[in-house]
């Protein structure tokens, strides 16, 4: 009775033209989120969403009431999108439905977001309520920046690089307010001080990162690596060939690269000194908590100094099916030789669309689950016993078919014994087996080694064992991680014949 009540006071409403928003103003709001669903957090999470959206849908000008309700909504939502965040991050083993969806409402928060804020900043900047809004423009803008900017991590989640039109956006307000003289204002931020520049410089050097393949939680740790570091760099003018490392030309829809002799003073170019960074992050050995990051601080600097991941030769299209096996246990019995045929791993074909010397794209069903980060062994032609090793690096859905992008490890991965040098393992259950996979990075000229993650320790001494051949080795530092298995690189210290050596 109360709902047949409450539907026909509506009705009666409109037909008064009483249509006022929930979002006219914050006492309207707070009534509006009383009856905010509250069986899981989950349904709070989402109506909240479906608020947002209807509050950008409005598209009212913009005004006091306005600014403090989106604030508001902020206020209620940054508890419960922190929450869903975590629940993601802990859930990438498993539930992959759940994941999915938490990942979904991730980002539709931020990108909403978002757009809030870049709506109000268009008319704090240009429009009939620029002097209401003036005062509040910079507060406004490091909103709009920070959670463009989150929309942009969580498109590296989903293996996908973030487009022109975002970076776009990111490049044009932050000029906006460098153009005004208020880059460098303070502004609060979820709890912490904060400049429009830092959280352009802090989109800017993930894009340099590049995490595509990385797992979630190692995404969100390279946030915190950056975020947490106090003297981050900022975007300069003015070229000082002696400090500068990497520019940005927010002229291009493209995240920042490094400076070479090619690049001159121009009026749309802004450099960044990250130097002081690179060595802060080389010299990070674990993290915060404790845990060791298994070299992530170390993988950070290596791809900010090279500026980042980027796809430099052109890719050829090749039709035609290959065979695929993926996980730790069947690469490795597809590596060893002379197994019989029979006891070899399943193998899947996959549909080959281009390759180039760095890796291979696949069309496959669009129902298949293939992470980001998956290692998978590829062959022509299996009975030759002839292997490729790679990793994934992207997927997106297109014209009814998942497209997998994935780079090159090694042409030739071998898999070989190994162990402590304290001493052969007597028993064949003792035996630990690799993937020594030469020539991993042919532009630096080094080999790499795939081992479970238990084994690794920087610095660490190893005996590989290559059938009659043991060569002693130093482990360096880690290259990605894959699972529960590391790829680090190494140096060769010792070659013997096994039978001097064991």
């Amino acid at each position: 009775m109360t709902d047949l009540f409450e539907m026909l006071t509506t009705i009666a409403r409109r037909r008064n033209g009483d249509t006022t928003s929930p979002f006219s103003s914050v006492r309207r709001l707070e009534k509006w989120l009383v009856k905010l669903p509250q069986e899981t957090e989950y349904d709070t999470h989402h109506a909240l969403i479906e608020g947002l959206e209807r509050f950008n849908a409005e598209n009212e000008v913009a005004s006091m009431d306005r600014l403090r309700v989106l604030l508001r909504l902020e206020e209620v939502g940054m508890p419960m999108q922190e929450r869903i965040v975590e629940q993601y991050v802990r859930n990438q083993a498993a539930f992959r439905l759940a994941r999915q969806s938490l990942w979904r409402e991730s980002w539709m928060f931020w990108s909403l977001m978002a757009e809030g804020w870049l709506d109000l900043l268009k008319q704090a900047n240009k429009g009939p309520v620029v002097d209401l809004l003036k005062p509040h423009l910079v507060m406004i803008a490091a909103r709009a920046l920070r959670y463009a900017g989150l929309a942009m991590r969580w498109d590296y989640h989903q293996g996908q690089a973030p487009g022109p039109s975002a970076w776009k956006r990111v490049h044009k307000i932050y000029r906006m307010v460098e153009r005004q003289g208020h880059a460098c204002d303070n502004v609060m931020l979820n709890g912490n001080s904060s400049t429009v520049a830092r959280e352009y410089a802090l989109v800017v050097l993930t894009g340099l990162v590049h995490p595509l393949g990385y797992r979630a939680l190692e995404i969100q740790r390279i946030a915190e690596i950056l975020e947490g570091y106090a003297n981050l760099p900022l975007p300069e003018t003015k070229l000082e060939k002696s400090q500068h490392t990497h520019v940005v030309d927010i002229s291009l829809n493209c995240g920042a690269m490094v400076l070479d002799d090619h690049w001159m003073h121009g009026d749309r170019l802004r450099y960044l000194s990250l130097g002081g960074l690179i060595q802060y992050l080389q010299s990070l050995e674990q993290g915060e908590d404790g845990h060791p990051d298994f070299g992530l601080p170390q993988q950070m600097a290596s791809l900010i100094e090279r500026g980042g991941l980027r796809r430099n030769r052109q890719r050829t299209n090749r039709f035609g099916r290959v065979w695929v096996t993926s996980g730790m246990d069947n690469i490795l019995s597809a590596l060893e030789t002379g197994k019989p045929v029979i006891e070899r791993p399943a193998l899947e074909p996959w549909m080959v669309r281009d390759e180039s010397p760095e890796g291979m794209g696949f069309n496959l069903s669009p129902d298949e689950n293939v992470p980001i980060g998956r290692l998978i062994a590829t062959s022509w032609d299996p009975s030759e016993n002839v292997w490729q090793l790679l990793v994934t690096r992207w997927c997106k859905n297109e014209e009814g078919q998942l497209q997998i992008g994935t780079q090159r490890l090694s042409r030739h991965p071998k898999r070989v014994e190994i162990y402590p040098e304290t001493g052969h393992p007597v028993t064949e259950q003792e035996k630990t087996m690799g993937v020594f996979l030469p020539l991993a990075n042919t532009d630096q000229g080094v080999s790499n080694l795939l081992l479970p993650a238990t084994l690794y320790s920087k610095g660490a001494y190893l005996i590989l064992r290559d059938a009659d051949v043991a060569y002693r080795l130093r482990l360096g530092e880690v290259q990605e991680t894959h699972e529960s298995w590391v790829r680090v690189s190494m140096d060769v210290v010792g070659r013997e014949q096994f039978a001097a050596a064991a």
